[in-house]
């Protein structure tokens, strides 16, 4: 390799190597405990969280699918008056942190709340009010804030789809509703799958919610453990099997993905024209949306609005709250900027030279998304305790976790953007004698400037809204607005979490309006031109 590609190569490896750490450790540590601990792991922890987090996953994966393929149909088979807010609204719950939406719901239906009031209006004291704090209560959450994965991919999937299949099978004599599951939802599958998957991984990864809700899981165990018992050994073996079955997931998700993968015919490809719905109908999916939005997004964003004005007006605002605001808006930046530098050495190596020690390299450094927040702030706690104490309790091993565990979003935006700038300009250039730092700083930088601020913005959001790796890696009182949230919704203080909740919530509208760029209103995206 000439011109500076070794330097790039081992900036890459570096990075790559970072990524590696907290499975490595965490792997090491597990099989490295003895059988008694595994025993004593099993008897008080292991079998409550064991089957608790697989009936979560079943429950928000069939919730999820219902929710999103029901809407994803409806959006993209009728056309309606309406259709183009409800379309990108749809993609509101991503806005909202699991853990927010918990919060907000465990003060609405707390005792002598807004629910219960309005419970007993209507049914009297003999009918018990349902009780957030539940395992359908918790499937319920998770489902709102994660079904516009499946709802996004089978949208894609629908849209992509030729129409002369379905015009074969009329032709055929087949019915519509068997076209409708023989055709149409059998080739949306891979968006299904891949949406499904998405939606699982997030809920093993989830922390606030389920601790909010008292639901043990995998995340909450693994942070009790490490956290409340320092037992660093028992916290590595149940995050094992934590990755063990995240793994698992992935690779259940290519396996039934590539099984049920369809190629669309080239010749004679056309798009099916939404027809018009009936006024019944529309009347009717409109108020299921509409129900749908307003639970999981606009009910407890108005009343975070609500109580965040009556806390600045009883309490204003104080110094406290800025200094959480600021810890969180520059650990946030800092950890995105790092994230956009860091990614360009594999992105770049990766799109331009995809050999064997590239792909490793890409796919080492991309390993961090598929780990859940307490996996890496576990991994990395081992790490730092037998490598370099001086970074406990540290700035630097937090922006590690965040380096780490949102990385790949920049690698990939990275990728895409670098893919499609042509070779041409960097041939042109090497020929007039420019090394690789030249290309790259005065070439190839300023013309994917957008995918690195796509990049950027993404990870800089999702720092604001990580808790379970800031709660266990943050230096002693510094507190962001995540973790203000989750500790004072955890004592009851509602009006006091309302305002930094509402501020995550305005955060994570940003990726929305990339999202809805390009998925709502590009013209690829209306033309169902994947």
């Amino acid at each position: 390799m000439k011109g500076g590609f070794p330097y790039l190569t081992f900036l890459a490896i570096g990075v790559a190597a970072l990524a590696a750490i907290p499975i490595t450790f965490t792997l090491y540590n597990a099989l490295t405990v003895d059988a008694e601990l595994w025993r004593r792991l099993y008897d008080t922890r292991l079998r409550v969280i064991l089957p608790n987090t697989i009936m979560l996953l079943f429950s928000v994966g069939i919730l999820t699918i219902i929710i999103g393929v029901t809407t994803a149909w409806f959006i993209t088979r009728y056309d309606f008056k309406g259709k183009r807010i409800l379309e990108w609204a749809l993609i509101l719950p991503f806005a909202m942190p699991g853990y927010v939406l918990a919060y907000a719901y465990a003060s609405i239906m707390a005792p002598g709340g807004i629910f219960q009031a309005f419970w007993t209006d209507l049914f009297g004291m003999k009918i018990s009010p349902p009780s957030i704090y539940s395992f359908w209560g918790v499937s319920l959450i998770l489902s709102l804030v994660h079904y516009p994965y499946v709802y996004l991919l089978t949208r894609a999937s629908l849209l992509s789809q030729n129409v002369t299949y379905d015009e074969a099978a009329q032709v055929l004599g087949v019915s519509k509703y068997k076209r409708l599951w023989s055709i149409n939802i059998r080739m949306a599958y891979p968006g299904i799958i891949a949406g499904v998957a998405l939606a699982m991984m997030e809920v093993m990864a989830d922390f606030g919610t389920v601790a909010m809700l008292r639901y043990p899981t995998f995340t909450e165990a693994i942070f009790r453990q490490m956290i409340g018992r320092f037992d660093p050994a028992g916290a590595a073996a149940l995050a094992a099997v934590l990755v063990f079955m995240t793994f698992l997931l992935l690779n259940l998700e290519r396996y039934f993905r590539r099984r049920r993968q369809f190629e669309q015919t080239k010749d004679k490809f056309r798009t099916h024209t939404p027809r018009r719905a009936s006024p019944v109908l529309t009347i009717t999916f409109i108020t299921i949306i509409s129900l749908i939005l307003v639970i999981a997004f606009f009910a407890p964003v108005s009343l975070l609005l609500k109580w965040s004005i009556d806390f600045v007006l009883k309490e204003g605002i104080d110094k406290r709250f800025l200094g959480f605001t600021f810890n969180t808006l520059s650990v946030s930046a800092i950890g995105a900027t790092l994230a956009v530098v860091l990614a360009i050495p594999a992105a770049y190596l990766h799109a331009r030279r995809p050999v064997v020690l590239n792909k490793i390299i890409y796919y080492l450094s991309t390993l961090g998304y598929s780990l859940p927040g307490p996996v890496i702030a576990v991994g990395l706690l081992l790490f730092a305790s037998l490598v370099f104490p001086w970074l406990l309790g540290g700035i630097p091993i937090l922006l590690m976790a965040y380096i780490v565990r949102f990385i790949p979003i920049t690698i990939q935006s990275e990728d895409s953007s670098i893919s499609m700038v042509s070779r041409s300009l960097e041939d042109a250039a090497r020929t007039l004698g420019a090394g690789i730092w030249e290309r790259l700083r005065k070439i190839l930088l300023p013309l994917i400037k957008t995918g690195l601020f796509t990049g950027w913005v993404l990870v800089f959001v999702d720092c604001m809204k990580e808790l379970p790796a800031t709660m266990m890696l943050r230096p002693l009182a510094f507190d962001t607005l995540a973790v203000r949230v989750w500790m004072e919704a955890a004592e009851a203080y509602w009006e006091a979490a309302a305002l930094p909740a509402l501020l995550i919530v305005a955060a994570g509208i940003i990726p929305i309006v990339f999202i809805a760029r390009v998925f709502i209103a590009s013209k690829m995206g209306r033309e169902g031109n994947y």
